[in-house]
């Protein structure tokens, strides 16, 4: 009686043809997740932004006292500012949050605004991002009301 040998591995080409499989997988997937990841982390920052406008305009009724935001476009930040009493100076003033891009295809842009006690704008302003040809900008008007603009390509 003879008994059969059981081939108990992978052959080379077997191997290759795994490997080649993978590698052009890869290839498709790489530009895929790299679009994705770029697509959440604009989403994230804009959202996370109004988030902090809305934060802001509580914080001023809460603490009766003046909420400045002030944008560095140079750190790409937005800080939001304990203004106290004063109105003069929209980034003068302890900073009680601080939003920061890290990412270099997001900018940030826009004018200074603040809110006083009552939720109104002392300075009407807006904030604005941009990324991959997308903008997505939190108004501020002269009432203290936050509207939301975005669209395709540059902050206006």
């Amino acid at each position: 009686m003879k008994t059969a040998k059981l081939n108990k591995g992978f052959s080379i080409i077997e191997l290759l043809v795994v490997m080649g499989i993978m590698a052009i997988l890869s290839a498709i997937a790489v530009p895929s997740l790299t679009s994705y990841y770029r697509s959440y982390k604009y989403r994230e920052y804009a959202y996370s932004m109004e988030t902090l406008v809305r934060w802001s305009r509580l914080t001023a009724m809460e603490k009766t006292a003046n909420i400045g935001l002030c944008v560095d476009r140079a750190q790409k930040t937005l800080n939001i500012v304990d203004m106290g009493a004063s109105r003069s100076d929209v980034c003068r003033g302890n900073t009680l949050k601080r939003f920061t891009i890290e990412d270099d295809f997001i900018s940030i842009k826009g004018s200074s605004a603040a809110f006083d006690p009552r939720s109104f704008a002392i300075y009407a302003g807006n904030v604005c991002l941009t990324g991959d040809s997308k903008f997505y900008k939190v108004v501020i008007s002269r009432f203290g009301a936050i509207r939301i603009e975005r669209g395709k390509g540059e902050c206006s």
